[in-house]
């Protein structure tokens, strides 16, 4: 088994225990954040709650679009991540052996450039990024497939996978690994740009 293989299997197997651990029921999105750490990925899951969603603060209005104070839509309230319960169920790598296995993976394509003033260092870090963000989808794919949600919460629902950005690039992204249906008001609210930065 190559590193990339055990680098999937360790982190499937994490994101699937911490789904079984789920104890809210009124849970309507799970989230895979990306986060950096000295230019190697690293990533956490979280989700939100409908009831969270619904009222999660006065700086939520009513109306779709927000109103004349700059406050975000209800869609924005419920789809971007800054106004989710900011629950970390896991983060990845835990610990110094995931850390080592991340490295090794890295290392195992080719590793990253370590000197900032060259360009290929940034090459370098976009493409392991990419590859991360591969490896999310298939383990996310997997994860429908063996209905690991069904088994637990009773229904499936979308895992999405970002950086706290939301672009056509992350819409096509989360269609990939969820599938058109879990994603659909996820990829609408993108495209109606309310996730635009």
């Amino acid at each position: 088994m190559n590193k990339a293989e055990i680098m999937k299997n360790t982190l499937k197997k994490s994101i699937t225990e911490c789904i079984n651990a789920l104890r809210d029921v009124d849970i309507y999105s799970l989230v895979l954040l990306i986060f950096p750490f000295e230019d190697e990925p690293g990533v956490m899951l979280g989700y939100n709650t409908e009831d969270y969603a619904d009222c999660p603060g006065p700086e939520c209005v009513d109306s779709d679009d927000g109103d004349m104070d700059g406050f975000p839509s209800k869609e924005t309230c419920r789809w971007d991540y800054s106004y989710w319960t900011q629950t970390e169920a896991m983060i990845f790598p835990e610990d110094e052996d995931t850390s080592e296995m991340r490295s090794q993976w890295i290392n195992e394509m080719g590793g990253i450039e370590p000197d900032m003033e060259n360009s290929k260092h940034y090459d370098d870090v976009d493409r392991v990024y990419d590859a991360f963000k591969e490896m999310l989808v298939e383990i996310v794919k997997e994860i429908h497939e063996e209905k690991v949600m069904t088994k637990k919460l009773g229904r499936e629902l979308p895992i999405l996978i970002h950086e706290g950005e939301y672009t056509d690039e992350v819409a096509k992204l989360n269609i990939k690994a969820n599938g058109e249906e879990l994603v659909k008001e996820f990829v609408e609210w993108i495209d109606q740009g309310d996730g635009e930065l």
